[in-house]
């Protein structure tokens, strides 16, 4: 029984360490969604515009560099929704 009590244990801190993985992963998804959408526009502040040119090297990395701005906006968009749900699925429960 306390093994058991043990095991249960490691699976819910394993657990808590994923979901804050992953809702800073979303965190830094947004602020690179955001810092490209203030670059399109070309009227967001320095800081803004200085976050979407980091989009730049990992859209070349990703080969996606020939998407338009907007499409790789919607598609950061989307990624970062589906990294949130994934952080709210995995949080422990109980």
């Amino acid at each position: 029984m306390a093994q058991t009590d043990v095991r249960g244990r490691a699976w819910r801190v394993l657990g808590w360490v994923l979901c804050l993985l992953l809702f800073a992963l979303t965190g830094v998804l947004g602020l690179l969604t955001l810092g490209l959408l203030g670059s399109i526009s070309g009227g967001g502040p320095l800081w803004l515009r200085s976050l979407g040119a980091l989009v730049r090297p990992l859209a070349e990395g990703l080969g996606v560099a020939h998407w338009s701005g907007v499409a790789q906006a919607l598609s950061l968009m989307v990624l970062t929704s589906l990294v949130a749900a994934a952080a709210a699925y995995v949080k422990p429960r109980g």
